[in-house]
């Protein structure tokens, strides 16, 4: 239950359909030139958003699917037209592959390696 609770703390969560819905609203409004916004927005902070989603994911020790959630939610905001549907399907799956990445990385080493002993045919568990 704790584990759970770790995962689903609103703090992290409510940041998502503010950055993928409720940002590039406003920054639509604002005067602000194309090329800013799409830097801005959709890559920098967007970005950055997603690595820190699948390394927090991946630090509660929550499932995979969860990964999907921040891609969907920006899909939303294309699907709503609020962002380009030009390049919008692209950048959710640049969003899903950071965080798989980010998710990810550091597993390239077996850590319980020393654990086990050896056996005849092969290594067993402690």
């Amino acid at each position: 239950m704790k584990r759970f609770n770790k995962t689903f703390d609103w703090r992290f969560w409510i940041f998502m359909p503010i950055l993928g819905i409720l940002f590039p609203y406003i920054i639509n409004l604002t005067k602000l030139t194309a090329n800013f916004k799409i830097i801005v927005s959709l890559f920098i902070i967007n970005m950055l958003f997603s690595i820190v989603a699948g390394r927090f994911l991946r630090h509660t020790g929550a499932f995979w699917v969860l990964l999907l959630v921040w891609p969907i939610i920006f899909l939303i905001s294309v699907w709503l037209q609020i962002n380009s549907t030009f390049y919008g399907y692209y950048l959710a799956l640049l969003y899903l592959i950071l965080e798989i990445f980010a998710f990810t990385s550091g597993q390239e080493e077996e850590l319980d390696i020393d654990k086990q002993i050896p056996i005849d045919g092969g290594f067993g568990e402690v």
